[in-house]
């Protein structure tokens, strides 16, 4: 229906029409930059309308988009903007600032009026390229993974018995486009006639303002890390709410069936269904899915199920020969979502995507994905974790290679190992700890360091410096002999200054509880003691259980030190409860260390 809903982000709608006008006049404006089939368009927006809207016109101009995450770091930008061969970036003038200076046309979302609003003309191939979208590399460099029309057209047809959806159906976009589950958002709801409920950067960082979002605009398909949805989840035992969610997809990182005991006890959960989809970005989105009941809840692992119909899944051992039932195996997958393979990157898609000897048809590809599982009686596959060094944080895919790589051209550092560890025993909540030998210089510039060349996910919350690493018996570093980091506040650029008020010694008390720190100091960053997006919803959580305020995590983005978060404690406590909660509005990113330079 051409009036409908497409769109919504806040106060912002657009239908369908007005979105494909929009699209079609920024489709003939990259199109008179010599936009075509296979050009490649960086894109470098804020989670707003014009995000949906510039993507969908890169594919109207036969382009395919590179996502470019403004919190990235300058020197990624420029990584990939030069290794994806960017032909046209879109983005706004506010942003130009965050990126570096490149070889390429530039196009800026301003006026675009006078340009036609009918769609553009020219050649409808579905194996042309769609998106580049780049994963961390184990060689220290990111890799672009190609995706085609074809690829993603047939994710929804083949997702159709897992996830029925239609015209009725309200998508929340909660992901960076920068992660491919923002493929299964996006055009989850445009391919249906659904709308797409574009959730702000922001209220992606605020449980309390994402339950919010998802009760006021009656999402009905949310898709979730089961890290992000744990935060969620506190936020609805805390403030329920009535919900119009119908489908809840997981995917990004292992699902521990344990963890929905909580959901299955709320009257929210009824009639909900809960799929977990195992999938990678080289395999287009998802490849198995499995819906969870409360009868699953004893299970020890995370159950992955089994492949969407136009896809395979085998199990191999190291000689990549099939192992039988209830043998650990690498999970290899072949099928129609196979992607290209590594842009720009001939032997590493030769190393990853191999010939299939299990198919019929001539030129059919595997992929080797690196992670483990073992087939079950019933015929569903149980995940079983990773093969090599790869691991997934908050549902981010992370080489710990790429850390290492980093780490060891820093002065000083002569070797450098990272490991994910957790505090708990069912391994949440992991975190990054960097092992170091040499004489690196302080946490504090490692942090800043690093933040100029890696995304914030990917730098550690902790540095360990030992003598030597250990090593065993064949002289490879032994991983399981690193010790457990100690809970000792690092050494910071400010010096250590004592919580002076009541509230300094509340926060410092909880930010113990929380961060691997022993002290915490007034000046002291939470941010630079290891806290992150996740643990700022948590604390922000006990700190209204504890004061009885409505504080959200952006009040912890936007005051990052014990000292100014406790000032801004103080004036909410003397300023009474509001009579409303506040609306969240737009404040200025982080600024990090690296971040401006070209």
């Amino acid at each position: 229906t051409p009036r409908a809903a497409a769109l919504v982000c806040g106060l912002d709608q657009l239908t369908y029409e007005e979105l494909e006008r929009r699209a079609n006049r920024l489709a003939h404006r990259l199109r008179a930059l010599g936009v075509g089939p296979e050009s490649r368009v960086g894109l470098c927006l804020e989670r707003a309308l014009d995000l949906p809207v510039a993507l969908l016109a890169v594919l109207k101009a036969g382009g395919a988009y590179v996502p470019l995450d403004p919190e990235y770091p300058a020197a990624r930008l420029r990584f990939v903007l030069e290794d994806a061969g960017i032909a046209v970036l879109v983005t706004r003038g506010e942003l130009l600032d965050c990126l570096p200076e490149v070889a390429c046309r530039l196009l800026l979302l301003d006026d675009a009026a006078g340009w036609p609003e009918t769609t553009p003309g020219g050649p409808d191939d579905p194996d042309c390229l769609a998106y580049v979208i780049y994963t961390s590399g184990s060689t220290g460099t990111p890799k672009g993974a190609g995706v085609t029309h074809r690829h993603v057209t047939r994710l929804f047809a083949a997702a159709r018995e897992a996830v029925p959806c239609g015209p009725g159906d309200v998508w929340s976009l909660f992901h960076s486009f920068a992660f491919d589950f923002s493929v299964w958002e996006l055009w989850g709801a445009l391919l249906h006639g659904g709308t797409a409920v574009v959730v702000p950067h922001w209220v992606a960082r605020s449980p309390e303002a994402f339950l919010e979002l998802l009760a006021g605009e009656g999402v009905t398909c949310l898709s979730q890390t089961p890290s992000a949805f744990q935060q969620l989840l506190r936020a609805l035992e805390a403030s329920p709410r009535r919900l119009a969610l119908r489908t809840v997809v997981f995917a990004g990182e292992a699902l521990e069936p344990a963890a929905l005991a909580p959901w299955f006890a709320l009257p929210a959960a009824a009639g909900v269904r809960m799929l977990n989809m195992y999938g990678i970005t080289e395999t287009t989105v998802h490849i198995t899915w499995r819906e969870m009941t409360a009868a699953d809840l004893g299970q020890p692992r995370s159950r992955i199920g089994r492949p969407l119909p136009d896809l395979s899944l085998h199990l191999v051992d190291r000689h990549l020969e099939p192992v039988p039932a209830g043998v650990t195996g690498e999970i290899l997958v072949g099928g129609a979502g196979v992607c290209r393979g590594y842009l720009g990157r001939p032997e590493l898609t030769a190393a990853r995507f191999l010939p299939d000897p299990f198919a019929a048809a001539p030129g059919a590809r595997l992929y080797r994905t690196g992670d483990l599982g073992r087939r079950l009686p019933d015929g569903d596959v149980e995940y079983l974790g990773r093969s090599d060094h790869q691991v997934k944080i908050r549902g981010l895919r992370i080489e710990l290679g790429e850390i290492e790589a980093a780490l060891v051209r820093q002065p000083g550092v002569h070797e450098a190992v990272v490991l994910a560890r957790s505090d708990r025993s069912d391994g949440s909540d992991r975190s990054l700890v960097a092992y170091l030998t040499g004489a690196p210089p302080g946490h504090a510039e490692l942090r800043a360091a690093l933040g100029a060349l890696l995304p914030e996910y990917m730098v550690p919350a902790a540095f360990v410096l030992l003598e030597k690493l250990p090593l065993t018996t064949n002289g490879k570093v032994d991983r399981r002999a690193l010790p457990e980091p100690e809970r000792l506040r690092p050494e910071l650029a400010e010096e250590y200054l004592a919580p002076r008020t009541p509230t300094e010694e509340l926060l410092a008390e909880i930010w113990r509880e929380l961060l691997p720190v022993d002290r915490v100091g007034a000046l002291d960053d939470f941010f630079a003691l290891g806290g992150h997006s996740l643990l700022a919803a948590r604390l922000a959580s006990r700190l209204r259980e504890r004061l009885r305020l409505e504080v959200s995590a952006q009040v912890v983005f936007q005051s990052p030190t014990l000292a100014d978060l406790a000032g801004a404690l103080d004036q909410m406590s003397a300023a009474g409860p509001p009579d409303a909660a506040p609306a969240l509005v737009a404040t200025p990113r982080r600024v990090r260390a690296g971040r401006t330079g070209a």
